[in-house]
């Protein structure tokens, strides 16, 4: 018979025991092989299951067994790497994956709109993204968008912070694997799902999401048959609330005094309604026990109605300055009032995007007497699409401004008050503008991949693989935009038509910032009444930088560009073990990958369009060694030394390049022969990918079934990081020329260091009630800097841009009778955002450090059915950035330069299973 004891409902207790079961034996199945259809009695044995007569009795206890899986992944692994399986997943409050891998050991993410956005691994962007082993990305782009992936849809993310030549070329940050549902990862026929509301506080709305699995698995006269469906659907209407000075501090002479400060103040409300759709099937059929074949679907779709607001809000060309008031000791002015400064402006925005990504793929493999054979052969297509319709809009007349540049309560930041305005009278507000911009990027491949594995009777020898993969791939960017100017026509808003109103105010929980809110036209208005406006603006007439047209955007052949990258790779490699008390075990191999690139684009040189189509190729030799030793069953110390490169994104490599007529107003018999120089930009076709030679060593020690501890250290040695430069050359025809593009930097590294501690207070010795506790925490240490050019063209040490030198997580959780709850708090340190050297001047913003608490409940009312509560962003900290400059030699000022309040989630909702 079988007996299963479920605690939680969310997932299948056959996919958590196949997570933990079928890594056991070795880290994973080799990228696009199936998992097998049935485990072995060493696979049932490592997942903590019992063989009596056939049957198998599983216990799965929630939280506690979706560590124990984790635990597998990482223990058993020939990679250095990290995971949250299934069940771990349905118990964090997240919607997107992106969210999820913020929580493992060395990942970090930029946050907005209700969401993770940009993903790093150890500091860095530049990893690869694979699902279920093949390679998958957005559009252009060479990843795909992590937070395409809805967190309740998927089995397990993994993290691999190591290579092996088996595996897709990883980036040199790594690689992150999404694992899917497969129908053999269950027993029989089953359907499960969540149905959930999700309200935002900032935005102050309540959204429907939800998902559905439907599972079958059949013995037939052909073998056994499995069928899967996954759909999913995520909603969330957000509102992101950013108080802001200006990146430039001025220093005008105002009742005779020189003072330095910000000299424009804005807000900035960033919205939306975000829409993914998801589905992911599949088909499994094992004919025999030694042979298995699978197809497989998966569909991504993101739409999101982007419906930002706008204000600019000048501090400079008043009549008269007043109540000023200075940091003390200093000339930097803290705040004060102007009379009549330069008008406010702003703009509404009304953006479409969607993106569609399709990915299909079939295989199989064949097991028999220690030879493995298996093939996939997947196509994937992805294209997005964006529209953009910005009304721009002009406050009638200058007002007078009571202003602080970094108010003392709260949070900080900028704050400002218009004396006497009425924010609500038409009257007010002038028509400035119209800006349009459509663009389409598409990005389709065909893959194919063959892996041949072979354990051979031989001594120190475990394992012998060898395999080769093939990618076609094509690129595609259009882009145009134009711009209607109508400053100067003082056209009244009720003269447009479209539909404006006072919209919703954010800042939900400060008292910072009282005038918040201002007469704008209504997203819907925009979107629906594009050829009106169209047709408004041509009659108008006035001045436009783009085609006049009652037609949509025409593309610009300069922002255009058509890519196709095929590449060959073929790798060989050994598993070797030895050892008595002492084992040791690793793998030694190679991977050669040769790459052909053919980029076509269109140069602009004084208005003149010229094709461009460059043609090149390219060789990368990426060895890996690595070393696992094993003291005993619970203490084990890792060694890897591998070799990884990134290539360039296509838009990095984009021909197309613009070049302007040479200054007129210069002397050509300046000793500086660039002084007259024609000047222009564009990409660099002829980048190279940047490299990284990687140095990995790590001591785990596993203490109980869901507890380990582990400390790593390593290091990146980067050459060729991607960096914009201005290039000068003389050319034979057109004389000098500066030509900002990307280039190839210089050498850089990254030293780091992570620990991790993972347990449920199971241990021998401790009361019952103490063993229903667990915790879990992580930190990462890194020292990140590459080459940056200075202003005369020199390349300095310094940070790289968007890391942060710590990153931390803690959790805390409890499961009973029914009942699991867990809260968490992620922490990500300062960093770098933005640097440049602009000669007189070395401008930087640095992000202060921000943290995240997050709480997510639920409760078994009955056996197949959950109820949950899932908040997140508690504390609702603001994410601060400060500006310093030092223009003009003046000394280093510094400001508050973002104060940005982000969106808080609560949900309640159900899961169930039958």
């Amino acid at each position: 018979m079988q007996r299963r004891s479920f605690a939680l409902c969310s997932v299948s207790t056959a996919v958590l025991m196949w997570a933990s079961a079928s890594l056991a034996q070795e880290a994973q199945p080799a990228p696009g092989q199936p998992a097998q259809a049935q485990p072995t009695a060493d696979q049932l044995a490592a997942a903590d299951t019992t063989v009596d007569d056939g049957a198998i009795d599983i216990v799965v206890t929630g939280i506690r067994e979706s560590l124990r899986s984790a635990q597998s992944v990482k223990r058993n692994s020939v990679q250095i790497v990290d995971s949250i399986v299934a069940e771990d997943i349905g118990k964090l409050p997240d919607i997107a994956l992106s969210d999820t891998a913020a929580r493992i050991v060395g990942v970090q993410v930029d946050r907005g709109g209700g969401e993770a956005g940009r993903v790093l691994v150890r500091g860095l962007p530049d990893f690869t993204t694979t699902y279920n082993g093949r390679e998958i990305f957005t559009a252009e782009t060479r990843v795909v968008a992590l937070q395409d992936f809805p967190s309740a849809g998927i089995a397990a993310l993994d993290v691999f912070k190591t290579s092996t030549a088996d595996l897709v070329e990883p980036g040199l940050a790594g690689l992150i694997n999404v694992r899917s549902r497969r129908p053999f990862d269950f027993d029989g026929f089953e359907v499960s799902g969540t149905v959930y509301g999700l309200y935002t506080k900032q935005a102050d709305k309540i959204t429907p999401n939800g998902n559905l699995l439907v599972t079958g698995r059949w013995d037939t006269g052909m073998g056994e048959i499995g069928a899967l469906v996954n759909v999913s659907y995520t909603r969330l209407r957000y509102l992101d609330s950013t108080r802001e000075n200006t990146d430039f501090i001025a220093d005008p002479v105002l009742n005779g005094t020189r003072y330095r400060f910000p000299d424009v103040q804005r807000i900035f409300y960033g919205s939306g309604d975000r829409t993914r759709p998801s589905v992911n099937a599949a088909l499994q059929w094992a004919p025999t026990p030694d042979l298995e074949f699978y197809l497989e679907g998966l569909y991504q779709g993101f739409r999101n109605k982007i419906s930002d607001h706008f204000i600019n809000v000048p501090l400079w060309g008043g009549s008269s300055y007043s109540n000023l008031v200075t940091r003390g000791g200093t000339n930097q002015l803290q705040s004060g009032t102007v009379v009549n400064p330069n008008r406010p402006d702003g703009f509404q925005g009304g953006t479409y995007n969607k993106t569609d990504t399709y990915q299909f793929a079939v295989g199989g493999r064949w097991i028999r007497d220690g030879l493995t054979v298996s093939a996939d052969l997947a196509r994937t297509d992805s294209t997005f699409t964006g529209s953009t319709a910005s009304v721009d809009y002009a406050f009638a007349s200058p007002q007078t401004v009571n202003f602080n540049l970094d108010v003392p309560r709260e949070d900080g930041g900028a704050e400002f008050e218009l004396v006497g305005f009425d924010n609500a009278n038409p009257a007010n507000y002038i028509y400035r503008g119209f800006y349009e911009e459509a663009q389409q990027a598409k990005g389709k491949d065909t893959q194919a991949r063959l892996d041949v594995s072979y354990e051979p009777e031989v001594p120190f020898l475990s394992k012998v693989e060898a395999g080769v993969r093939y990618v076609n791939r094509d690129a595609n960017r259009e882009f145009g935009n134009r711009y209607w100017n109508f400053e100067g026509n003082r056209i009244p808003i009720t003269g447009v038509p479209l539909d404006y109103q006072l919209f919703d105010a954010g800042f939900r929980g400060s008292d910072v910032q009282q005038f918040r809110n201002w007469l704008a036209p209504t997203y819907e208005s925009i979107r629906a009444n594009l050829v009106q406006l169209r047709q408004f603006n041509r009659a108008l007439g006035g001045t436009v930088f783009g085609p006049a047209s009652d037609d949509a955007v025409a593309r610009d052949p300069q922002q255009t560009y058509d890519a196709n990258e095929k590449t060959l790779a073929g790798y060989a490699q050994m598993r070797y073990e030895f050892g008595g008390d002492i084992r040791v075990d690793g793998a030694l191999g190679l991977r050669v990958v040769r790459t052909d690139l053919s980029i076509d684009g269109t140069s602009n040189v004084e208005g003149v369009l010229t094709p461009v189509s460059i043609d090149r190729d390219y060789v990368d030799w990426l060895p890996n060694a690595s070393a696992r030793i094993r003291f005993n069953d619970r203490f084990q110390v890792r060694l890897a030394a591998t070799k990884t490169r990134t290539r360039p994104n296509f838009a990095q490599l984009n021909p197309s390049a613009s070049l302007g007529a040479p200054p007129t107003a210069c002397d050509p018999g300046q000793s500086d022969p660039f002084a007259c120089a024609r000047s222009g930009g564009g990409g660099n076709p002829f980048l190279n990918p940047f490299k990284s030679n990687n140095y990995d060593a790590s001591v785990e020690y596993y203490f109980s079934p869901t507890g380990f501890a582990s400390v790593a250290i390593f290091r990146r040695d980067l050459d060729g990081f991607f960096q914009n430069l201005e290039t000068r050359y003389v050319d034979p025809t057109l004389g000098p020329i500066r030509v900002t593009a990307p280039v190839n930097s210089g050498k850089g590294r990254i030293d780091g260091a992570e620990a991790q501690l993972t347990t449920f207070f199971d241990m021998e010795g401790l009361p019952a009630w103490a063993r229903s506790f667990g915790v879990q925490g992580n930190i990462t240490y890194l020292d990140a800097k590459t080459g940056f050019p200075n202003a005369a063209g020199e390349f300095q040490l310094d940070r790289i841009l968007g890391v942060s030198k710590w990153a931390w997580n803690l959790a805390a959780f409890y499961e009973n009778a029914g009942f699991s709850t867990r809260l968490s708090y992620n922490h990500r340190g300062s960093y770098l955002a933005t640097r440049q050297d602009r000669g007189d001047d070395l401008y930087t913003e640095t992000v202060q450090p921000i943290g995240r608490l997050d709480l997510s409940a639920s409760f078994d009312v009955f056996e197949n059915l959950t109820i949950f509560g899932d908040w997140t962003n508690i504390l609702g900290t603001p994410f601060r950035s400060t500006l310093t400059s030092n223009r003009n030699n003046a000394g280093e000022a510094s400001y508050p330069r973002f104060v940005r309040f982000e969106e808080t989630t609560v949900s309640l909702g159900a899961r169930f299973r039958f």
